[in-house]
């Protein structure tokens, strides 16, 4: 097993720094007062703050802003600190009925384009919440219209679980997976559940889930495994993969190795992409030290292991079996 490093708790530990004042003449800026009729103004935890939207999805979000007073009507302010490219139409004030506590703020942002990124990050007026409140009042956050197409066949075979546990090599099963293209020539794909319940096996040996697993081993069926495609690169961004083996080890935590451990690419390689002559994906291979695994109760205290085995897509049988018989030679 590899630790992961703490890089946070380095950075926090080389920056508590002694100092002594120079003069006894410095002024400290003096406490922001509270106005009597201050609002509390703050953004509800409900909220979700990233979004990413079907092209045929309503051009708004909503988020709730709360205030801790309820007797009368009131009114607070909304400060823009980041808008890209000023695509969102935000408000400049939400206001509250008398006897409400909660309101919607709507952003709009008709003129966004599909498959980019756009940011946005807000503040309420001063005055009009508490600067010595605990609650939210500042929020950041994006949006991004995705077009998602299906692809028709992909063959999965996981090299991460046999990092953990000592289950059988190779094994491939087929996997409900679509993807979508964006402006810059980059490529995502998106994996839905990828370790659900085999229920069948096909001549070619390959199953429709994952055979070590029951309903019992489900944690959360909603999973959606991403990998991030540049040129011939690929990435998978780490993730619980909502299911277990052992209930005592939690959930199975797995990605890329590359930026979660200390290495460069020579160390931790990322996905090697190959396309056909039409630009159609053909496979995605994760080699030797490309991704990690663990699982939650190791992953607690810092835990990883990698991964030896290659995990593999391929995007048609032809591919899979093609990559099998090469394998076979070696």
């Amino acid at each position: 097993m590899k630790t992961i490093n703490n890089f946070f708790l380095l950075v926090l530990a080389g920056g508590l720094l002694t100092f002594s004042a120079c003069s006894d003449d410095i002024e400290r800026e003096p406490s922001p007062i509270v106005p009597e009729g201050c609002q509390g103004s703050a953004f509800s935890t409900i909220n979700e703050y990233d979004y990413e939207l079907e092209p045929e999805a309503a051009m708004e979000i909503t988020l709730v802003v709360t205030r801790e007073k309820s007797e009368g009507a009131a009114t607070v302010g909304v400060e823009v600190l980041n808008n890209t490219e000023n695509i969102f139409e935000v408000p400049a004030t939400v206001s509250f009925a008398d006897g409400e506590t909660e309101a919607p703020l709507t952003l709009k942002f008709p003129n966004a384009e599909v498959g980019i990124s756009y940011n946005y990050s807000l503040k309420f007026a001063e005055g009009d919440y508490n600067p010595y409140s605990d609650k939210t009042t500042y929020a950041s956050g994006n949006i991004i219209r995705i077009k998602w197409n299906p692809l028709e066949t992909v063959i999965y075979t996981d090299g991460m679980i046999s990092t953990v546990y000592g289950v059988d090599y190779p094994m491939s099963w087929y996997v409900n997976a679509e993807y979508a293209s964006f402006t810059d020539g980059s490529l995502r794909v998106r994996i839905k559940n990828p370790y659900c319940v085999a229920e069948n096996i096909d001549d070619n040996g390959i199953y429709d889930g994952y055979p070590y697993l029951d309903e019992d081993n489900i944690i959360n069926s909603n999973v959606k495994m991403q990998i991030d495609i540049d040129g011939e690169e690929a990435i998978i961004p780490a993730l619980k993969f909502g299911a277990f083996l052992n209930s005592g080890d939690g959930q199975l935590i797995g990605g890329s190795a590359f930026g979660v451990f200390q290495g460069g690419k020579d160390k931790y390689p990322l996905g090697e992409v190959a396309y056909d002559k039409e630009g159609n994906l053909v496979s995605i291979i994760f080699g030797p030290n490309s991704l990690f695994a663990s699982v939650e109760s190791l992953w607690a205290e810092g835990k990883a292991g990698i991964a030896a085995n290659p995990t593999t897509l391929f995007f048609s049988l032809e591919s899979w079996k093609k990559y099998q018989e090469d394998s076979a030679e070696k």
